[in-house]
């Protein structure tokens, strides 16, 4: 009787140090600062530049001009991170995005606010993709989705304290809250010791990829604008609602 033969199993990686695991949060939780921080300052923002024309809507587009560069960019971001590896990307990123994030600690129309927001749509979306290509190269098998969960849920707990923070440094004033920009450069230092991560080196031995399935691809990228659409709507319009059934102090 002949055994049915049957292919190996892919081996399964040892997971990273603790520091690795804490550098990949910790860039996880720029995604959400990068929104979640000014939100509360946009009543502010507004009444600061109430002569600038359409300054409502140009206000209201600080915030959500971020997800329109990330969603044009993010490929483009892709590419380089599979080109010339994940740690060149996001050290580059990383200054754009204190570049462009603090920026409005010295803007002086709601032009250059929106231009800084441009720059640092362009860091989040070099954060976001090259983090999540080297997630998938130091994590495999049930150790890749643990760790996911875990960044999901920190993410998470990054904008319920990132919010509240915002709002009581947009309560001294309305650039404050583009200070804590800067403390994302803390990471340049973590970001360095990660590896450079250039899938192309060590392809060679790994198992053919299946097909694409662009149906299940397209449900996921549904929900997931519907997703967006509701993270920027709240944080968008929730600041305003709140300034208008505040008390007046006078």
């Amino acid at each position: 009787m002949t055994a049915l033969s049957s292919a190996p199993a892919a081996p399964t990686r040892a997971a990273p140090d603790r520091l690795t695991q804490a550098t990949l949060l910790l860039l996880a939780a720029l995604t959400v600062m990068s929104g979640a921080t000014i939100a509360p300052a946009l009543p502010a923002m507004q009444a600061h530049f109430a002569d600038t024309p359409n300054a409502a809507l140009l206000t209201k587009l600080a915030l959500t001009i971020l997800g329109v560069v990330i969603a044009v960019t993010a490929p483009i971001s892709g590419v380089l991170a599979d080109r010339f590896g994940r740690r060149p990307v996001l050290l580059g990123a990383l200054t754009l995005y204190v570049l462009g994030g603090a920026s409005g600690l010295v803007a002086e129309s709601l032009g250059q606010v929106l231009a800084g927001r441009v720059v640092l749509g362009l860091a989040v979306a070099g954060t976001m993709t090259a983090a999540g290509a080297l997630v998938n190269d130091l994590f495999s098998g049930p150790g890749r989705g643990r760790f996911l969960s875990q960044q999901a849920a920190f993410t998470s707990f990054g904008g319920a304290v990132l919010l509240p923070l915002g709002g009581v440094l947009a309560a001294l004033s309305w650039r404050a809250p583009f200070a804590l920009y800067l403390a994302a450069a803390l990471l340049l230092p973590l970001v360095l010791r990660l590896p450079r991560g250039v899938p192309g080196q060590d392809a060679a031995g790994s198992a053919p990829q299946a097909a694409p399935r662009w149906s299940a691809i397209a449900v996921v990228y549904a929900l997931a604008l519907g997703y967006m659409i509701v993270f920027y709507l709240m944080p968008a319009q929730g600041p305003f609602c709140c300034a208008r059934w505040a008390p007046n102090p006078a």
